[in-house]
């Protein structure tokens, strides 16, 4: 398969091993390990889908070879205690106290005989649980109440058989006693918290508030352009060039926010994607993609669009002193020479030109016209003669050069969007312009609020 996105929850991961990608997040789980090393407390908060899980998981990977590392998950769980006694597997630590208990037998009450009887010194072991007073013996035979406080002396006994790491996920407000009791605890082993936002906010005691904050990670603001780019590589290389772009588009309008949004909507594309093209066919893959990032017709697209936004423009007229708006492209003589421009408006008295222009190549077509453009000083309407106060293009590529033009720059995935009819989005980048580019025009749109 091309891309490799859990289908439920990108917190079920496949069996190479969790994926954590980005510099950003691989500098946190640096900071963690180096927690860890130290054996302090830290704290990773954010949002939903911001990948808290994925690096306690990528922790819990990395360090249970050599350690005792216990990954809680509290999502949905009432208790701490009672999450960590189902996690604590026996047989591993059996395995793990038995060497030691080994060399001191003779003190168990474990001779020659015994072995020489018959009896495995395992099931000995067993009889003599609680007779005692021993912390591999109680390790091995986990006697221990199933409480907190036996939590506690478990996790103090396992100190003496490796180093334990405690990973607590999902950390709700029903936890936060026992979470002050574990981290005043005094055991002097690391301890990974992961709480989203909103339950950090609510902490009132701030004795925990302040040890949760001393080494905070946090993942609200985490992911970054690199991030994003090393992310998409890392579960789609093949497709990453073709993916980047949408990807991008919707990232900068907020429409995909989390590291979770961005994977399940990749899993979401690829499943409509299949349904075309068979899973391991990239170059089929690639020319479905392409179609979110190009035009069926860019000529025929920008004339669609000038539609859109006079009537927009008709529809928003007296929120920014509008006057009038051309029915369609007009005609003007600038430098001896014809020139026509899709968009023009009056406001404020003075008058507005603008012109769409879309490419698939990203190579600008018209740069002559929009030169001409930029040199109309004056627009005769009506027997009247106006000032022009701004020359504008609307465009799916880069444009910088053209003297006294301004270029509202909107990315082929919005302009798809909005030619398929979202006229809220068009509304919101026309508006950016108004308020970007036209100061005078976004002042008189205040002013018209208020008076009405």
């Amino acid at each position: 398969m091309v891309c490799e996105i859990p289908r439920v929850t990108v917190t079920t991961w496949a069996s190479k091993g969790v994926i954590l990608a980005g510099p950003t997040y691989k500098k946190y789980l640096e900071k963690a390990l180096e927690v860890i090393k130290n054996k302090e407390i830290a704290s990773v908060v954010g949002q939903p889908g911001m990948g808290k899980t994925t690096l306690l998981k990528k922790i819990e990977e990395l360090t249970k070879d050599e350690n005792l590392t216990i990954y809680l998950d509290l999502a949905n769980k009432q208790s701490v205690d009672s999450e960590f006694w189902t996690k604590v597997n026996q047989f591993t630590f059996r395995e793990r106290v038995l060497p030691h208990l080994y060399r001191i037998k003779g003190k168990l009450g474990y001779s020659f005989w015994k072995k020489l009887m018959g009896v495995k010194f395992e099931d000995w072991l067993l009889r003599v649980c609680n007779k005692y007073d021993n912390a591999y013996l109680r390790i091995y035979c986990l006697s221990y109440d199933k409480t907190f406080d036996g939590m506690i002396n478990a996790l103090r006994d396992m100190k003496n058989i490796g180093n334990p790491i405690l990973l607590v996920d999902e950390i709700r407000e029903t936890h936060m006693s026992l979470i002050h009791r574990l981290i005043n605890s005094g055991l002097e082993i690391p301890i990974i918290l992961s709480m989203p936002t909103e339950v950090y906010s609510r902490i009132s005691d701030l004795a925990i508030r302040r040890r949760i904050e001393e080494s905070r990670i946090p993942l609200d603001d985490a992911l970054t352009l690199e991030d994003i780019k090393e992310i998409v590589s890392a579960y789609c290389k093949d497709l990453t060039e073709d993916l980047l772009p949408i990807i991008l588009t919707l990232w900068e309008s907020k429409e995909l926010t989390t590291v979770s949004s961005i994977l399940q909507f990749i899993r979401n594309e690829m499943d409509k994607v299949e349904k075309t093209c068979d899973k391991n066919n990239v170059e089929c893959i690639k020319n479905e993609l392409r179609k979110y990032i190009s035009l069926r017709n860019p000529e025929e697209d920008s004339k669609e669009f000038e539609k859109k936004v006079r009537d927009l423009l008709n529809g928003i007229s007296k929120e920014y002193g509008i006057t009038y708006v051309h029915p369609r492209g007009k005609r003007i003589e600038v430098d001896g020479k014809s020139l026509v421009v899709g968009l023009f408006f009056i406001a404020d008295n003075q008058a507005f030109l603008g012109d769409v222009f879309f490419s698939n190549d990203g190579k600008l077509h018209n740069e002559e016209e929009l030169k001409l453009l930029g040199n109309v000083e004056e627009v005769e309407h009506e027997k009247k003669t106006y000032k022009v106060k701004n020359r504008f293009v609307i465009t799916n590529i880069e444009i910088s050069g053209i003297d006294r033009v301004l270029a509202l720059h909107i990315p082929t995935l919005e302009v798809v969007k909005i030619l398929n009819g979202d006229v809220f989005l068009l509304e919101e980048r026309i508006k950016a312009l108004f308020d970007q580019f036209f100061p005078s025009s976004s002042s008189l749109a205040e002013e018209n609020k208020v008076s009405t």
